[in-house]
């Protein structure tokens, strides 16, 4: 009887020692890593942008793609920094053989357009967003996501602006950059409507949102095919928040941070 006891014991006793280890093995592999940071020297390629990753994790692998597709296993390995010569969206994923893989992080590179010698507002940016003035949206340079960033320049009304050319300039098409951001009251354009050179006028409707969504940087690319000597920009905001939205009946915010034009 007494040996018995003695073994359940032991038995006892090894299973208390496991039990940690187990445990620790579990919970390392339902939590997931943090997203690599990701930093680029700028966001406009003319000879190349460089990309650089890097997540203070040991053993950690980070994984990119540059085309838009999520990262998997299989993917380009990121080693060192990368010197990106075409546009588009890159894309990182930390993996580690005892979490569960990262959120994707993301940024997208831009090829520099052609640069407009001057820019006509026909109405107002908000006093509190007015960027770093009349020439905000043709400087060439991307804002973050943080709609306080004086890249943005913010609207509750409208956004109407005329580009100028000294001389006539082939554009093949105008890309325009908005924040969707509906938790901030930040909603993309209703429409937009191009005036070239005062008389051929294209139009570009953007479908509402009917739900919040991540916050996130868009474009839209409006073809022009024209030469052009001035262009004439309105981006029409959404009037007001729809019902489904907190907000709902209140003004709409429109936020925009970059006219390019190729």
């Amino acid at each position: 009887m007494r040996l018995l006891i003695q073994l359940c014991f032991v038995f006892f006793v090894m299973l208390s020692c496991k039990q940690p280890t187990e445990t620790k093995f579990l919970q390392q592999n339902t939590i997931s890593l943090a997203q690599p940071r990701v930093i680029t020297n700028k966001t406009f390629i003319d000879s190349f942008v460089t990309i650089q990753a890097q997540l203070k994790v040991d053993d950690v692998v980070i994984r990119y793609t540059s085309n838009g597709e999520e990262p998997s296993l299989n993917s380009e390995k990121y080693t060192q920094p990368i010197q990106a010569v075409n546009p588009g969206v890159y894309k990182f994923k930390a993996f580690h053989n005892h979490w569960k893989p990262s959120e994707v992080t993301e940024v997208e590179l831009f090829k520099k357009g052609l640069s407009a010698d001057g820019i006509l507002w026909h109405t107002k940016a908000s006093e509190k967003y007015n960027g770093q003035g009349e020439k905000t949206l043709i400087n060439q340079t991307k804002a973050s996501l943080n709609f306080t960033d004086n890249e943005w320049v913010g609207f509750d009304t409208t956004a109407i602006s005329t580009v100028k050319f000294n001389k006539k300039t082939y554009v093949k098409s105008v890309t325009i950059s908005y924040l969707n951001d509906a938790a901030s009251w930040i909603f993309p354009p209703e429409r937009i409507i191009l005036f070239i050179n005062n008389d051929l006028k294209k139009e570009h409707v953007i479908k509402p949102l009917n739900q919040l969504v991540d916050r996130k940087n868009e474009t839209v690319i409006i073809p022009v095919e024209a030469e052009v000597s001035s262009l004439k920009i309105q981006v029409n905001n959404r009037q007001s928040i729809p019902e489904w939205h907190e907000g709902k009946g209140q003004k709409a915010w429109l936020f925009i941070d970059e006219f390019i034009f190729n």
